[in-house]
C-alpha cells in the first residue's frame, strides 16, 4: 500500500492514537493496512475456491512512471516541506534517497547468465565499507521508488482513504535524529501534517496547501471522505462491515487535523455504501431460498 510505513500494518500505538515520534525525525506513520488486508483475504479465497477474478493490480510500475529511481528527489516528486521539529537536521524534512544497496555476488563465471553456481557461498564483494552505493564494491541492482503526489503522497498502490482525502503526507520511510542522524527509522515511516490555515502556512513557506484551503466546510471533507470508502467497497478492497469505523475514524481525524465543524456540532450519521445493502439483500433471498 502507499505511503505506508515499512513491516507493518498498523502504529505501534494501535489505531486511533496520536503519532509519536521515538527516535525518528518526525512523527511516526499511524496508517493501519488491516481492514484492506481482510479485505484481500476474501478476495484470495475467492479467487482461489471460485475462480473470481481478484482486484486489479495496482503496484507501481516503470512504464507509467509511477515507479522511478530515489534521486533526485526532484524527479521522485516528494517537495520540500518545512520540518515541524527544531531539533531535526535541517529546516526542511529530510530526504536523502537513503536505501538499502544491492550488490551482485560473485558466484562464479556466467552464474547471472546461466543460474548455475560455481562459487557457493559467494565471494564477498566489498573492497570498501559502504552503507549507500558505492561503485567499487562491484555491480550494483538498480533500485526504485514510488513516486509521490505534490503532497508528498504515493501515487500508485492501494490508496487508503487517508491518503485520497489527505490531512498529511504519510511516507513510508523515514530517518533518525540524535547521534544516528539521518540513519534509516526503519518501520516507523512519517506522519506530517498538513497546516491547519493558509496563515499556519505561509508562515513556514509549506508548499503543501493547508486544510482550510482543502476543505471548506465540514460537509466538504464528510463528502470526500464517503465517496473514497464507497470507492473501496466497490473495489473490494473493503469490507461493508468495516465502513462504520473506518467514517467514524475519518471524521473524528478531520476534525483533530482543523476540518471545520459540521453543522449543530453534531456529526452525521453513517451510511453504508449501496453495494453493502445489496449485498445484505442478496444474502436474505439466499437464506430464503435455503429454506
Amino acid at each position: 500500500m502507499p505511503s505506508m510505513r515499512h513491516g507493518t500494518a498498523a502504529s505501534p500505538d494501535g489505531p486511533g492514537t496520536l503519532p509519536s515520534r521515538g527516535v525518528c525525525q518526525q512523527s511516526d506513520n499511524p496508517l493501519n493496512s488491516a481492514p484492506v488486508q481482510r479485505a484481500l483475504f476474501i478476495a484470495l479465497d475467492e479467487w482461489a475456491s471460485k475462480h473470481k477474478e481478484p482486484p486489479k493490480s495496482r503496484v507501481p510500475k516503470l512504464k507509467d512512471g509511477t515507479l522511478v529511481p530515489p534521486l533526485p528527489q526532484s524527479g521522485m516528486g516528494f517537495p520540500n516541506i518545512p520540518s515541524p521539529f527544531a531539533d531535526t537536521p535541517g529546516p526542511l524534512v529530510t530526504y536523502s534517497g537513503l536505501k538499502t544497496t544491492r550488490y551482485h555476488f560473485d558466484y562464479g563465471l556466467a552464474f547471472y547468465e546461466t543460474g548455475i553456481a560455481t562459487v557457493n557461498p559467494p565471494l564477498f564483494p566489498f573492497t570498501t565499507p559502504s552503507y549507500q552505493d558505492d561503485a567499487r564494491n562491484g555491480p550494483i541492482y538498480p533500485s526504485f521508488i514510488p513516486k509521490t503526489d505534490s503532497d508528498g503522497n504515493d501515487i500508485a498502490g492501494v490508496r487508503l482513504p487517508d491518503v485520497t482525502v489527505p490531512l498529511a503526507t504519510y511516507t513510508g520511510w523515514a530517518l533518525r535524529r540524535g547521534a544516528q542522524a539521518s540513519d534509516g527509522c526503519e518501520a516507523s515511516g512519517q506522519f506530517i501534517p498538513f497546516a491547519k490555515t493558509e496563515a499556519d502556512r505561509a508562515k513556514t513557506n509549506d508548499p503543501r496547501s493547508s486544510i482550510e484551503a482543502r476543505y471548506k466546510t465540514f460537509g466538504d471533507y464528510h463528502r470526500q471522505i464517503v465517496r473514497a470508502v464507497e470507492d473501496m467497497v466497490e473495489d473490494r478492497l473493503l469490507l461493508c462491515e468495516d465502513v462504520e469505523a473506518q467514517l467514524t475514524r475519518l471524521m473524528q481525524a478531520g476534525l483533530v487535523r482543523g476540518v471545520p465543524q459540521p453543522e449543530g456540532g453534531v456529526l452525521p450519521a453513517v451510511q453504508l455504501p449501496r453495494q453493502c445493502s445489496a449485498g445484505k439483500n442478496k444474502d436474505r433471498h439466499d437464506d430464503d431460498d435455503d429454506d
